[in-house]
């Protein structure tokens, strides 16, 4: 290749280079837009409810989420109190799925797990359901439980998930859906570091090749930039988003091969430095 051909393939291999980084830096910057104010409020003789999603578990295959309250006018007194005791149901849960808001005192957040549906092992493309979710209100008045109208609104303090709520309806009764699965750009940062994975063999490969070959001079220190390359695959491996547990789909297609990858590298190193060594 002439010397104005190996500049050109430089320039077009910066550029590429430089259009990876913007991309990944604008995924990121402009990944989801800001939220606008909440306005919404309760009606005098209903209530609105918030289930904000917090925490994604694929290893116990929940979701946990904290659920607050804002009663209407009719359901406090002056100060704010609420009048009879506030029972918010929610179903299916993980955990204990009723809880008691007593008369007398401030509605505040309380936690609450949801059962999901979902595969872990399938990172960084692993999605969790949680089906046919309820929320319900009452009030436990000196007559007996009263059912509360309810508006009930899903939100989300994810930072690397993006939350859907499926189906949902004002009325307490109507059942729906919550799928989780990863941003676009969490995603692409879990497939670089799989990427930076794949160059590590290649690397070695092409050096224990070439050396092999005799087209490039045995060098004893390089056997210790193998042994590094090799140790540190588990490292870059435990920076995987959301840590993956072992035997995932990724250690299948691409940490397995890595490994196998760089180990075939020593050994045609072992075997250039037993014919060419000194």
């Amino acid at each position: 290749m002439t010397a104005a051909g190996r500049r050109v393939r430089g320039v077009v291999l910066v550029v590429v280079v430089v259009a990876a980084y913007v991309a990944v830096v604008l995924t990121y910057a402009l990944g989801s837009p800001p939220d606008g104010p909440d306005l919404r409020e309760a009606a005098p003789d209903a209530a609105l409810v918030y289930l904000d999603v917090d925490t994604v578990s694929g290893e116990n295959f929940s979701l946990d989420a904290r659920v607050s309250v804002y009663p209407g006018a009719e359901l406090t007194d002056a100060d704010g109190n609420l009048v009879d005791d506030l029972i918010v149901d929610v179903t299916p849960t993980a955990s204990a799925g009723t809880l008691t808001f007593p008369s007398g005192t401030r509605v505040g957040p309380l936690p609450v797990s949801l059962y999901a549906d979902g595969d872990i092992r399938r990172w960084p493309f692993d999605t969790y359901d949680a089906s046919s979710i309820q929320v319900r209100v009452f009030s436990n008045a000196s007559t007996g439980r009263v059912a509360v109208p309810s508006e009930i609104v899903v939100t989300d303090s994810l930072t690397s998930w993006s939350v859907e709520a499926v189906d949902i309806d004002a009325s307490s009764a109507q059942a729906f859906d919550i799928r989780v699965s990863r941003t676009v750009g969490t995603t692409i940062f879990d497939l670089a570091i799989c990427v930076v994975l794949v160059v590590l063999p290649l690397c070695t490969l092409f050096v224990s090749i070439q050396t092999l070959r005799r087209r490039k001079q045995f060098l004893p220190p390089i056997m210790t930039w193998f042994a590094v390359t090799l140790f540190a695959v588990l490292p870059i491996r435990n920076l995987f988003p959301g840590a993956p547990p072992i035997g995932s789909w990724v250690d299948y297609t691409v940490v397995l091969w890595v490994v196998a990858g760089l180990v075939t590298a020593m050994v045609f190193y072992v075997i250039a430095w037993w014919r060419f060594g000194p």
